[in-house]
């Protein structure tokens, strides 16, 4: 019977072979028909080898989680630069769904450029989308067991519905599968399984992304990685090569006021209602011609406009020229401080948003004098907050006060003539004539004080004498 299926076990056996090889030759096609031949040129080069020199001892640490915008940008370039001044690596730890793609391709662009090396570690949850983008791009890359990444495909996101739609047009597609080949296979990365993650959306957890040469490292915790990193020869860009010689220690680099500001305003929830809100109050405030009400969805309407992806510097530079032109407004005309404490508030966020990272040919200031910069802008606007708060107060207090023009009621006069009881006479009171009346005998030469007033007349009686 063996000898009677021997030639259909045979059929089949070639048939899977050639199927396998049609596999094997469609994967490979696949990285090489979008990338090319793609060249190791920067990343782990071993442990062994020649090098310019050694960076360490202490690694800096910075930890992305949350939508990818641009406070991740301003963030990552702060720390690049400030470990390239300190020559110690810097350990990108991400914890991130994804965010705006031309952001991560501008911190993947940064990461690629830098002069030490930049080590990507997957902690927690995930790092999805643009936050592959990034993690691939590293010079090293790694990954907490039970922790995912992938699915890179870009996708389209209104704030004000929330909805997502996957985008397939191939002008945003092979724009970001150049980038994964120029900055992620050019480290070493497998290309076919990078241009997947934007064509399939493929996921890998750690294991499987280490076994297809996705990630280098498998790291249970941040201390594991830098004593698993410790001794690599890594290539730069600008064919420089550096050795990591690690003691084991590192340093947290936090978030700044205005990166922290940017990374609440970019949660999708948060700028989506900000920006349904000041859409909203901008309608009905300018049909009823409602000047406080348009000064806050001004300031809703660019905060939500900020958490979608608006540049900080055009945020600030509008917020500050706004904050400025509601606060002159609010000291010409009179109101209940709304107007006047938006525009404050639109300044001090202004200020803050302000961009601390010089750019090429710019300026540079220590972080203590940022410091107390920043001091000095919370106290001044702590300051004009609580100055608008006592002057809201001291106008209702006004306002609740019964309104009145002058009070005769008390006032002081002198009987021109004789008063009797039923017959009117003239007093003169405060300077002016008055016809009065009283319940008793006034004589003239007396000094009467005013009681009351009925229509054109007062009533008097004697002032007592003192």
């Amino acid at each position: 019977m063996f000898k009677q299926l021997h030639p259909l076990y045979i059929v089949v056996l070639a048939f899977l072979v050639l199927l396998s090889a049609m596999v094997v030759y469609s994967s490979e096609d696949l990285g090489s028909s979008y990338c090319g031949v793609t060249e190791k040129k920067y990343g782990i080069v071993g442990r062994e080898g020649s090098y310019d020199r050694v960076v360490g001892p202490k690694v800096l640490v910075i930890r992305i989680e949350g939508v990818i915008s641009s406070w991740s940008k301003q963030y990552l370039i702060r720390a690049i630069r400030e470990a390239e001044s300190r020559n110690y690596p810097l350990i990108v730890e991400l914890n991130t769904p994804g965010g705006l793609a031309d952001v991560a391709t501008d911190m993947v662009s940064e990461i690629t450029r830098s002069k030490v090396p930049v080590i990507g570690y997957v902690v927690d949850k995930w790092a999805e989308s643009a936050g592959t983008l990034i993690l691939v791009s590293t010079h090293i890359a790694a990954m907490q067991p039970g922790t995912i990444i992938g699915s890179l495909q870009p996708v389209t996101y209104d704030p004000t519905t929330g909805r997502y739609a996957p985008v397939n047009e191939s002008k945003i597609i092979n724009p970001i599968i150049q980038t994964l080949c120029e900055h992620g296979a050019s480290k070493g990365r497998n290309a076919t399984a990078l241009v997947r993650f934007v064509l399939y959306n493929d996921n890998y957890g750690a294991y499987d992304a280490r076994r297809y040469n996705v990630v280098d490292i498998i790291a249970p915790s941040r201390e594991d990685l830098i004593r698993g990193v410790n001794g690599f020869i890594v290539a730069l860009y600008g064919d420089e090569r550096v050795k990591l010689e690690l003691d084991g220690s590192y340093e947290f680099l936090s978030l700044s006021p205005s990166e922290r500001v940017l990374s609440v305003l970019s949660d999708p929830l948060i700028s989506g209602v900000l920006l349904s809100v000041g859409v909203l109050a901008l309608i009905f405030s300018i049909a009823s011609a409602n000047l406080p009400g348009i000064a806050l969805g001004l300031l809703f309407v660019i905060l939500g406009l900020l958490g979608s992806g608006l540049n900080p510097n055009i945020a600030s530079i509008i917020l500050i020229a706004l904050g400025a032109l509601l606060v002159f407004i609010e000291l010409n005309t009179p109101g209940f401080g709304i107007i006047g404490g938006t525009g404050i508030l639109m300044l001090v966020i202004g200020v803050v948003l302000l961009p601390a990272i010089p750019g090429p040919g710019g300026f540079s200031i220590s972080g203590e004098y940022l410091n107390q910069i920043i001091i000095y802008i919370y106290a001044l606007g702590i300051g004009a907050g609580v100055t608008t708060a006592f002057l809201v107060y001291k106008i209702l207090q006004v306002r609740k006060v019964k309104p009145y023009i002058w009070r005769l009621e008390g006032k002081i006069g002198e009987a021109l003539e004789d008063i009797e009881p039923g017959k009117p006479g003239y007093v003169m009171v405060e300077g002016e004539y008055w016809k009065a009346i009283s319940d008793e005998e006034v004589k003239r030469g007396d000094r009467v004080v005013v009681v009351g007033k009925e229509d054109y007349m007062v009533r008097v009686k004697k002032a007592q004498k003192t």
